[in-house]
């Protein structure tokens, strides 16, 4: 089976028409991991997890900092009691392009802390930051969307973290010297829906990331089947769950 190891179904855009979304990503064969990272996307999340069974990561997204601490402590409470029902927390972390750093980083430690707390990996937001969470960590973790340098996806492999390979592979030149100097095993593959999309004028969804894998084949040189199952194998092991539609 392929593994869309981040996407986000609960998003507003996809109101109109998840039911499809989602059918014609099982009809491929692609498991879905929703990330709900706000308050309402966090209760919207662990209602489509009942009703189409799909799994679940739970965060709070820097984009987000401005947010009241009564509302942080909300969505921290609602992870932190439906941690059964979660594969990780996240996404968590910061963002360059966003503003007020030492906030994002107290909200990134906080949710850093109730992963270890509850025993899960997390899953990291870290555009322009990757070098200074590689350092922060010591829990499992998995760089969601990764556009660092590929010396450092060097490092972080070595450490035993994943890195997610998105559908910005389709067209990044960095994402090729990513995949190329990285080796699978310490490989995923994400969406990012409704993000990111490959096919211009479309919104992405969760059966592109069957285009990631076949990019991955392509520039590893190895058969597409073969990467397919690497990648199920990898993200079974990271999420420390046996993954099924």
């Amino acid at each position: 089976m392929y593994v869309d190891a981040h996407c986000h179904i609960e998003d507003k855009g996809f109101n109109k028409n998840r039911d499809e979304v989602i059918k014609r990503a099982k009809s491929e064969n692609v498991i879905i991991i929703t990330s709900g990272v706000t308050l309402g996307g966090i209760n919207r999340a662990l209602e489509l997890k009942n009703k189409y069974n799909i799994y679940l990561t739970l965060g709070f997204h820097p984009d987000k900092v401005k947010a009241d601490n009564k509302i942080i402590e909300k969505a921290y409470n609602i992870i932190k009691s439906n941690y059964k029902k979660i594969l990780a927390v996240g996404e968590i972390g910061m963002d360059i392009k966003r503003e007020n750093y030492d906030r994002q980083e107290e909200i990134f430690r906080k949710f850093l802390n109730l992963a270890k707390e509850i025993d899960k990996p997390v899953v990291l937001h870290a555009r322009g930051f990757e070098e200074k969470i590689f350092n922060m960590l010591d829990v499992p973790a998995m760089f969601h969307c990764y556009s660092g340098s590929v010396e450092l996806a060097k490092k972080i492999v070595k450490e035993n973290y994943y890195i997610s390979i998105s559908t910005l592979l389709l067209f990044s030149k960095l994402h090729e010297e990513i995949v190329k100097n990285v080796d699978i095993d310490f490989l995923l593959t994400e969406t990012d829906s409704p993000c990111l999309s490959p096919i211009k004028g479309e919104k992405n969804e969760p059966k592109n990331v069957k285009l990631v894998v076949k990019k991955i084949a392509e520039i590893k040189e190895i058969d597409e089947g073969e990467v397919k199952k690497i990648i199920y194998k990898n993200s079974c092991k990271f999420f420390k769950e046996k993954l099924t539609l």
